[in-house]
């Protein structure tokens, strides 16, 4: 029953959606039909199929109708977005490149109707979506009826999540909320288990989830067949809180269940293969665009006020702790102490271009080539020196976790306030940390936004930069 609710909410999403793009091409046919513009016939015919064709794709990409996604509403809200805005842009240009009039306005009459149209839809669609989602237990005649035995740290993270999510089901909550029994031994547990599963059926549960310590999981079989008894389906989750407070992330290999110590987006090859491409793309554009006409203007001015090269290489540890040349302008004298010291305020070893070139943080942007050659990425931890490495590794526990991903020339750290110069290993923690996150919650987005913000933070003065 639950499941013939939400695919006939998420069939209804699907149609509705797709009607609104036809509507809107229809419409922005209708007013270039109406204007001056002479269109190509047969271009016109094709234009509905391409509306089509390029939703269809934006939709599988963003897997925007999948039951997981549809039912999350902040990840189905953002995923209608990124939806939309691909096909617009596919759409706009098909019509750039196949249609023959150049001169043709983007800002035209149709095109404005047409996204007026588009826009005005999506928003009240997601909010009369919003609504029924909320309202649509209510209209659920027979329900779904979840609980949970087992009161600890994970029964309660999971009742959290099952409360969220109980769009179609109704959860009934932990039935030993309330008991403070501390099972000693398999007998007791097996004994309160089998009551409890008694009490359940009485409460008319259709899926109990149970979640105990791992020892206490054994005969399985005399469980299921006790839940198959009362027709109530019976799912076993492992209690990890008491091994370790950390959240674990748990995975399958073949028949194997695998539980890591974190969740990692770019373990994923797909992720890998999207944050490589976006970083090629954005270094390219920077050094064919700035570095062009900079890289020449810079190595002037460092050469007029200092002897040595205009490039600074330092080796530097990277992603799996190996060791790399990694370049930056030359920003101090050279053979002026000990290279391994970090800078400080009012350095002397310091130049004067190289004081502008680190408060505006051009004198990273040589890093770009070691993006392209793919020893760095645009975003990710900074990377330090293979002394520092060492150092801090023997004070910080996880310090190498941020090893796991390419060094970026920005980062999550540096736009959160904590660049620059570590005085307390307890500074190192606070940044080691938020390269942890990073590590965790790495997305696309969460690259571009670093980036956009990089920008904002050195346009403003950043007072960590020396």
């Amino acid at each position: 029953m639950r499941n013939r609710h939400k695919f006939s909410f998420l069939i209804c999403c699907a149609i509705a959606d797709m009607a609104a793009m036809v509507i809107g091409t229809m419409i922005f046919l209708r007013c270039v039909t109406e204007g001056d513009v002479s269109w190509n016939t047969l271009f016109l015919n094709k234009i509905i199929p391409i509306t089509i064709l390029s939703w269809l794709f934006s939709i599988t990409y963003f897997r925007l109708y999948q039951v997981d996604v549809l039912f999350n509403l902040e990840q189905f809200f953002a995923n209608s977005w990124r939806a939309f805005l691909t096909q617009r842009i596919l759409w706009y240009s098909y019509i750039y490149f196949f249609y023959d009039d150049r001169l043709y306005s983007f800002g035209g009459r149709a095109n404005l109707f047409q996204l007026g149209f588009l826009l005005f839809y999506f928003l009240l669609s997601r909010i009369l979506f919003t609504l029924v989602i909320v309202k649509i237990k209510r209209w659920v005649l027979k329900r779904y009826t979840v609980a949970i035995w087992g009161f600890n740290k994970t029964s309660i993270e999971l009742a959290s999540h099952l409360e969220a999510n109980s769009f179609f089901i109704h959860f009934a909550g932990i039935l030993n909320e309330k008991s403070f029994v501390d099972y000693t031994t398999k007998e007791e547990f097996s004994l309160a288990l089998t009551n409890a599963i008694h009490q359940a059926s009485e409460e008319n549960i259709s899926e109990l989830y149970i979640v105990t310590k791992p020892d206490f999981i054994s005969d399985l079989n005399y469980f299921f067949e006790l839940g198959d008894k009362y027709c109530m389906r019976l799912k076993f989750v492992p209690d990890f809180s008491s091994i370790s407070k950390k959240h674990f992330s748990a995975s399958n290999f073949n028949n194997f269940h695998v539980i890591l110590p974190r969740y990692e987006p770019l373990q994923n090859a797909y992720n890998r293969l999207v944050k490589r491409i976006f970083d090629l793309v954005f270094s390219i554009l920077v050094i064919v665009l700035i570095l062009s006409w900079l890289y020449p203007l810079l190595a002037l001015l460092i050469k007029r006020q200092s002897k040595g090269p205009v490039l600074f290489k330092q080796m530097r540890t990277g992603k799996k702790n190996e060791p790399f040349w990694c370049y930056k302008f030359r920003s101090m004298y050279i053979n002026v102490g000990d290279e391994s010291q970090q800078a400080k305020k009012e350095d002397a070893r310091i130049t004067p271009i190289g004081k502008f070139l680190r408060r505006t943080s051009l004198d990273e942007m040589p890093q770009f080539f070691n993006v392209l050659i793919g020893n760095m990425s645009v975003v990710g931890p900074r990377p330090h020196m293979i002394k520092h490495t060492t150092d801090y590794n023997c004070h910080i526990n996880n310090f190498m976790v941020r090893h796991f991903v390419k060094p970026g020339i920005t980062g999550l750290a540096q736009v959160s306030g904590l660049r620059g110069e570590t005085k307390k290993v307890s500074d190192m923690k606070r940044r080691v940390s938020t390269d942890i996150e990073y590590v965790q919650r790495w997305s696309l987005i969460t690259d571009i936004k670093i980036c956009l913000v990089t920008v904002i933070v050195t346009l403003k003065g950043d007072e960590n930069a020396f």
